[in-house]
Order: structure tokens, then C-alpha cells, then sequence
């Protein structure tokens, strides 16, 4: 069965390989490691963005050498988004100066002086006083707490990812509607993806695999419209790298890696 595989990138990456010592990803690989034997890997589509080098200067110089891998392989079509940089405000979950943390169990008040915090420093011209904001209730799905109406809001600088979604699902209709595969494999856990997977799945009456990365529990409107369910385990991903050297090439796994 000639099958194609749509693969969120950032979603892959953050959901099972960072952190891990299975980034040198071989994605094709990967793919045969996750689907069954009868399934023939046709083409794999990666959606993907330029990385910023503003947190880390090196993280362009790495995501180059495993794109550069990814592009020995002729099973392989990248696709690229772009990174918006915005400032937005958000309610504040932590304060990261002198230890205090939102949730302390009493009054937080930082002395003035120069308070050590990541990245850089904070100089407090006087006793700085945090507000007080428990925890009420049950923290949501993911772990994080949810503020309070009246909490504590700071502006803050944020990278976000776009395209990449939007690009996944026109490339599965699209390929869909014109007759190229007998299957789709779409790696992600993005529930923006839930109505071209079902109109895949439902209207196209293509097999749909949606491989969710196995920190996460599948979301249910993925697993739902599916038509079939898988995860990613670390003997698949450990089973799945390129060579370092790629062979043939002077590509190499990045340090650190």
C-alpha cells in the first residue's frame, strides 16, 4: 500500500525527541518502524521553519546539518513556514527572582538590589512587593495552573511558529484529492489538523494513521476522526538515526546531539 507521511516537525520535536539523544532522526525510517510491513513509504512531506538564533546562536548551524541529512534522502520534501516575533502580555505563573514563586505560601517581598534572574539581571530600587495567587482548583490538562481573573500580568517576548499546520493540511488534501497515495500517516497531535484528516479519512475514504510523539496522550478529536491510532517509543526512534557521518557526505550529527 503506497503511503505518504505528513510530518509537523515542531510538533515531533517537542513531543518526542527533545531532551532525548534521538534527534539525528532518520524520518523515513521512522516511518516504516511505525507503520505496518505492507505499507510502502512513498514520500515524506517534513513542515518546518527557520529556526531564530536569537536564544541560541548555534541552533541555526544545528537545524542546517539535520535538514542537510534529511535531504540525502529521496523519499524526502521539505516545506518551510516562518517564526512571527511578538510581545504579548500574559499572566504571570512564576517569578523568577530570589526564588519567590507566585504561589508562595505567604507574601513574597523582594529587598532592593541587584536580583540575579535568567538571562540577565533585575535591579529592585526598593522592597518590591508580590501579590499573593494560590492555586484554585484542579490545574488543567498539561499540568499547567490556571490564573486567576486579577493575576499578575507582564509583557513578554514570544517566537511562534507559522504555517506549518496550515501547510500539513493543504498538502494532505491536496494529495488526497488528486489520487497519489492508498494511505496517509500524518506525525502530529495538533487538533488544527482534525477536519482534513477526517475529510481524508471520511470523504476520501483514505486510511488515515495519525502517529501521536509519546510524551503525549493522542487528543481525542485526532483519535476520533483517524482511522487508525499510533505512538512513538524510543525503540523506534533509537532504531530510526542516521548514520554520523551520513555516508557519502561530510554531514554529521551536531554536538550535543
Amino acid at each position: 500500500m503506497r503511503t505518504f507521511v505528513y510530518v509537523d516537525g515542531f510538533n515531533l520535536y517537542y513531543g518526542a525527541v527533545k531532551g532525548t539523544p534521538y534527534k539525528w532522526l532518520n524520518l523515513v525510517e521512522l516511518a516504516k518502524q511505525v507503520l505496518p510491513a505492507s505499507h510502502i513509504v512513498g514520500c515524506v512531506k517534513y513542515f518546518t521553519a527557520r529556526v531564530s538564533g536569537a536564544d541560541d546562536p548555534d541552533a541555526p548551524k544545528r537545524q542546517h546539518a539535520y535538514l542537510s541529512a534529511l535531504k540525502t534522502l529521496p523519499e524526502i520534501e521539505i516545506s518551510y513556514g516562518r517564526f512571527l516575533s511578538k510581545t504579548i502580555w500574559r499572566p504571570v505563573t512564576n517569578f523568577p527572582v530570589a526564588g519567590a514563586q507566585i504561589h508562595s505560601p505567604s507574601a513574597v517581598s523582594l529587598p532592593a538590589g541587584n536580583h540575579n534572574v535568567k538571562g540577565g539581571s533585575l535591579i529592585v530600587p526598593a522592597t518590591l512587593a508580590v501579590d499573593i495567587y494560590p492555586l484554585v482548583g484542579k490545574k488543567r490538562k498539561g499540568g499547567a495552573p490556571r490564573p486567576l481573573a486579577d493575576a499578575l500580568i507582564a509583557e513578554v517576548h514570544t517566537m511562534e511558529e507559522k504555517g506549518s499546520d496550515v501547510n500539513l493540511g493543504v498538502h494532505l488534501l491536496n494529495d488526497a484529492w488528486k489520487g497519489v497515495f492508498d494511505a496517509a500517516a500524518v506525525f502530529s497531535n495538533d487538533t488544527d489538523l482534525i477536519e482534513p484528516i477526517r475529510m481524508v479519512a471520511v470523504e476520501r475514504k483514505k486510511p488515515v494513521f495519525v502517529i501521536c510523539p509519546g510524551r503525549w496522550q493522542m487528543a481525542p478529536g485526532l483519535e476520533r476522526v483517524s482511522t487508525h491510532q499510533r505512538h512513538i517509543h524510543k525503540p523506534m526512534l533509537a532504531a530510526s538515526q542516521f548514520q554520523d557521518p551520513i555516508p557519502g557526505t561530510t554531514i554529521r550529527k551536531p554536538a550535543g546531539w
